[in-house]
């Protein structure tokens, strides 16, 4: 990860967000959280894409990767820190 300018400390929260709160969200266990985690980890790496890589939204241009997938994933995660987890969660069950 070196060679694309991320940080060892960015790669390994990175990973432990992606894989334990890929399975808190899927579980539906404080959701609100991870969900802030997963968006603060989309935020970089947006961040990273625009300013270090010059990528564009939407790009055909194979050498600019484009940023859209990223965006979108940063938008649910607000979207999960602002609605919850919904009535078929362990968070309702618990909380």
């Amino acid at each position: 990860m070196k060679s694309r300018g991320i940080p060892p400390a960015g790669a390994i929260y990175g990973t432990v967000v992606e894989f334990f709160g890929g399975i808190l969200l899927v579980v539906g266990l404080i959701v609100p959280i991870v969900a802030a985690l997963v968006a603060v980890e989309f935020a970089s790496i947006v961040g990273m894409k625009v300013f270090k890589m010059k990528a564009s939204y939407s790009s055909i241009d194979p050498s600019k990767p484009p940023f859209e997938l990223e965006s979108f994933f940063l938008v649910m995660a607000l979207v999960l820190i602002v609605l919850g987890a919904g009535a078929l969660s362990l968070d309702s069950l618990l909380f």
